[in-house]
């Protein structure tokens, strides 16, 4: 059995609305790394088929955060674990702006008590319109 157990320096405010912790601890289990997922399968292609890539980047941000959190989930399924597992999460974002998207799409999946604890990453990613990439850490 696994124990995640939150970390908080001092208790936040309620009205900060924190979408992340800033840390965990864990007992017992094995850690599952995590590649970066995005919206495309998990197995595709290679080189990708320009047709299948536009729809997997296809519905804008949303719909490319929803699918990235399908595949993570599949992943995770595959090692014994699923979202409650995850105790790390890097998302890799292209555009900024998509923050407050990210933070209620990270709510929708995680809730809002203690969603895992998490880096957040401008820069550009291997898809000219690939919005989001995540990597997490599991423990299953």
């Amino acid at each position: 059995m696994v124990t995640v157990t939150p970390v908080h320096p001092k208790e936040p405010l309620p009205e900060y609305n924190m979408p992340f912790l800033p840390a965990v601890t864990t007992e017992g289990g094995k850690i599952v790394w995590v590649a970066g997922v995005g919206p495309i399968p998990i197995y595709h292609k290679h080189p990708h088929v320009p047709a299948e890539e536009a729809e997997w980047m296809s519905g804008g941000f949303r719909a490319q955060f929803d699918k990235t959190m399908a595949n993570i989930q599949e992943v995770l399924a595959a090692a014994g674990g699923n979202l409650r597992s995850v105790v790390k999460m890097t998302v890799y974002l292209t555009d900024m702006s998509l923050q407050n998207e990210l933070n209620q799409g990270i709510f929708d999946y995680f809730g809002r008590e203690n969603p895992p604890p998490r880096t957040l990453v401008g820069c550009a990613l291997s898809h000219e319109s690939m919005l989001i990439e995540i990597d997490v850490t599991a423990v299953v």
